[in-house]
Parts: C-alpha cells; sequence; structure tokens
C-alpha cells in the first residue's frame, strides 16, 4: 500500500475509533396531525432515549432531542418506534455535530 493509502486507512481507524466511543446527538422535527400533537408528545417522550420534547410554531410540530450510543440504535428508534406513531406525517432528523453549550454540560 502506498503511502497516501496507508494514511488515509489511519485516517478512516482514527474517525471510527472516535465517533464509535461518542453519544449520538439528534433533533428530530416532526409534522403532525394538528389535533394529535399533545398526544403524539407524550407517546415520544416516553421512549427511554428522548431527553426532550418541544411543541412548536412554524415548519413542525415538534421537535424532539434524542441521544442514543450508536447510529444503529437512532435508525432503530426512526423506523420503529417514530414510524409507528399514529399521526405523525413526517420528520426530519437532524444530526448534531458539536455542542457549543449544554445545560448539563460544565
Amino acid at each position: 500500500m502506498n503511502n497516501l493509502g496507508e494514511l488515509m486507512e489511519a485516517e478512516i481507524t482514527n474517525f471510527r475509533e472516535y465517533y464509535d466511543n461518542k453519544i449520538i446527538t439528534a433533533l428530530i422535527g416532526i409534522e403532525a396531525e394538528i389535533n394529535n400533537v399533545d398526544a403524539i408528545g407524550r407517546i415520544i417522550g416516553e421512549h427511554k432515549n428522548v431527553e426532550e420534547v418541544f411543541v412548536v410554531t412554524g415548519e413542525y410540530d415538534l421537535i424532539i432531542k434524542v441521544r442514543f450510543p450508536d447510529y444503529i440504535a437512532l435508525e432503530k428508534f426512526i423506523v420503529n418506534n417514530l414510524n409507528s406513531i399514529q399521526g405523525i406525517r413526517k420528520s426530519k432528523t437532524m444530526m448534531v455535530l458539536s455542542i457549543i453549550k449544554d445545560m448539563y454540560m460544565r
């Protein structure tokens, strides 16, 4: 393997090691049937990885903050949990790249 290939492989390994040890944080915007927003929010809030649920104005009806140990767990939550809730019209997941301020950070 040439030097560039070895360097790229080392970078990929470093990336995986760094991110494998991180908690995945995401914000999910949910468009819901307007008469069911509170009920949908309560159902979502029962999941152990959902930290916060907000009823909001604008493009979405709910914004939820979730944290998972890995991307596979996040994917399962979106596919299995959110998709099974009646009244959710659509959702958009926004991955958090870095956290500048968090009320739990010291």
